[in-house]
């Protein structure tokens, strides 16, 4: 749905001329002095979200993986995260060296206070927590087992940028936050992402993880991390700022739409809505409803989609989705190496079988919200009654 790349406009525009007419646009160096479009988008992003720190990298994953390494995870560690989101953040466990550790999701579709608890071993160092949906993830239970057990949290943020749990901005409450700016997320620059935290060791170190130079940059002798480059640019600097701008309302349009439908959904047989571990805080951008079986979700989509409405069926082994674990061979295959065994998560799978997923779009006018409550309507008196 892109919620913030459909308004991309003139700001944006003007934004990004202003770059290329200074011709400035690496961030470190350039011609006379640069425009210091990704210094002041990471300021502008740590106040907004509640954070002493924030690094700009080039994207999601990037980020997730500057906060896992700058926590000090690395080979053999376990870091326990939920076998439903997308594929870049087990990757990201895979890119330091540690091995991913399958949990459970529960009806809000993000990690299983629970089941995380039972997984936890003498080798575990990490609870990654994925805001999948837009919807928060349970922190307080989350945090407390870390807390209990010394472990790092790290949030993935990535696809809930602005939502919020309990009064406070996601992101903020573990050891790090991970943001993406990629196209398909609430505020865009095409690719791009944020880490966020209030360490300043943390971030002094992801510093020299996401380049090469970091530290020799900073005139702080040689870097103590073999780093990568993943650097933003002044481009992505200049979209993230306009971009930032428009989050809060984006939210709260995506919001207001999501409840109007939601109190609508909600009145039909048949469908039960997705869990919420905070309501008021999630970024709204999905309605999410479970049917009693997979094969009547399957023929509700179909029945939607006939209808115009863009519905989908978070799982189906006939189709390759790669938010969810069944697809991520590259997980399997180093588990297996790493003589673990199979993993398993019946109950995910059940969850996402019987899921329907419903774009919520701000750019949505109460004509389409009709459109698709009405389509609901019909699609529950014919196969939900």
């Amino acid at each position: 749905m892109f919620p913030g790349g459909m308004e991309i406009g003139d700001e944006e525009i003007a934004a990004v001329t202003r770059v290329l007419r200074s011709r400035n646009v690496f961030r470190y160096y350039g011609v006379g002095d640069g425009p210091g479009e990704v210094d002041a988008l990471e300021r502008e992003f740590a106040a907004h979200v509640g954070a002493r720190h924030a690094l700009a990298v080039n994207a999601g994953s990037a980020a997730l993986i500057c906060a896992l390494a700058a926590s000090g995870i690395g080979r053999g560690d376990e870091v326990i995260l939920p076998a439903y989101t997308w594929n870049a953040t087990p990757n990201a466990i895979l890119a330091v060296g540690a091995v991913p550790v399958l949990a459970e999701v529960d009806d809000t579709l993000t990690l299983d206070p629970a089941d995380v608890a039972a997984k936890v071993s003498e080798r575990t160092r990490a609870i990654l927590p994925v805001h999948m949906r837009g919807g928060p993830a349970d922190l307080e239970p989350l945090l407390a087992i870390a807390r209990d057990r010394s472990l790092v949290l790290v949030e993935d943020v990535c696809q809930a940028a602005g939502a919020s749990y309990h009064g406070r901005r996601l992101g903020t409450w573990g050891d790090a936050g991970a943001f993406s700016l990629q196209f398909n997320k609430v505020i865009t620059t095409g690719e791009g992402g944020l880490l966020v935290t209030d360490s300043a060791k943390l971030h002094d170190l992801a510093i020299d993880v996401h380049d090469c130079a970091g530290r020799a940059r900073r005139g702080e002798g040689v870097p103590r991390w073999p780093g990568y480059n993943f650097r933003a640019s002044e481009l992505v600097g200049a979209l993230g700022r306009v971009q930032l701008r428009r989050l809060d309302s984006l939210l709260e349009r995506m919001r207001e739409r999501h409840a109007w439908l939601a109190e609508r959904v909600a009145e039909l047989p048949g469908l039960a809505l997705r869990g919420d571990n905070d309501l008021s805080g999630s970024a709204g951008l999905a309605l999410i409803a479970f049917a009693e079986e997979p094969e009547l979700a399957r023929r509700v989509v179909d029945a939607l989609q006939a209808e115009g409405v863009g519905a989908l069926q978070l799982y189906s082994p006939e189709l390759v989705d790669l938010h969810v674990y069944a697809y991520w061979q590259p997980v399997h295959d180093a588990l297996a190496a790493a003589g673990y065994n199979k993993a398993s998560c019946p109950r995910t799978l059940d969850l996402l079988a019987r899921a329907v997923h419903v774009d919520v779009s701000p750019q949505l006018e109460q004509e389409d919200l009709d459109e698709i409550a009405f389509a609901f309507e019909k699609v529950a008196r014919t196969l939900l009654a």
